[in-house]
């Protein structure tokens, strides 16, 4: 069974993080990132893939193109968790997802299919797959969920070019979106905890 892992959690925690590591990473992948970023009023939930791609390694997707992917087991995953949040004491406007590569893919392609808008979403150095099915799978409800992108203008893995594209797919869609660009590679730099934290503490003025 996939659990989930609530970590730094104390009465100063005002906001709740949703940590999605990257393609065949695990449950303590993001770790690391959560004591970077340092951020104090921050409670950090990790969560795994649910699909194996190796030895201790995890997917978010499973299938290829020819033959279609399976992602509905990471979705559940990923509701049940806003939901535990919730109920314990976290309103969904103090919730945020952090998701690195594939786990960035994860993060936009799920919240644009919910009801309910959270405090935002932070996709780092990820893309959005199929554009035509990503516009149409929209649904209202989730619009008032801010997005902050994060890529790497020398990242090599996943090109620059498709957070400009999503960038552009958000911002049709009526979502407030604003995308940062830094000089690193494939990572999460540390030179992003500044717009991280910038960006969360906007929303929370908002609201």
């Amino acid at each position: 069974m996939v659990k989930n892992i609530p970590v730094s959690k104390n009465n100063n925690s005002k906001i709740a993080i949703i940590a999605i590591h990257g393609w065949k990473g695990n449950l303590s992948s993001m770790e690391h990132v959560a004591n970077a970023l340092n951020i104090k009023y921050a409670q950090w939930t990790f969560i795994q893939g649910p699909y194996a791609a190796g030895d201790n390694k995890y997917s978010w997707f499973e299938g290829n193109e020819k033959e279609g992917w399976k992602y509905q087991e990471s979705f559940d995953l990923l509701h049940k968790t806003i939901l535990d949040i919730n109920q314990n004491g976290f309103p969904k406007s103090k919730i945020f997802l952090l998701g690195f590569s594939q786990g960035a893919c994860l993060a936009m392609e799920f919240i644009i299919r919910q009801k309910f808008s959270i405090g935002g979403i932070i996709p780092i150095a990820g893309f959005i797959g199929k554009k035509d099915r990503f516009k149409s799978g929209i649904v209202d409800g989730s619009k008032n969920t801010p997005v902050l992108l994060i890529h790497g203008s020398e990242d090599e893995m996943v090109l620059p070019v498709e957070s400009k594209i999503a960038l552009k797919l958000f911002s049709d869609a009526g979502y407030e979106v604003k995308l940062e660009t830094l000089a690193v590679g494939h990572k999460i730099p540390l030179q992003a905890k500044s717009l991280i934290e910038n960006f969360i503490n906007k929303v929370n003025l908002k609201r």
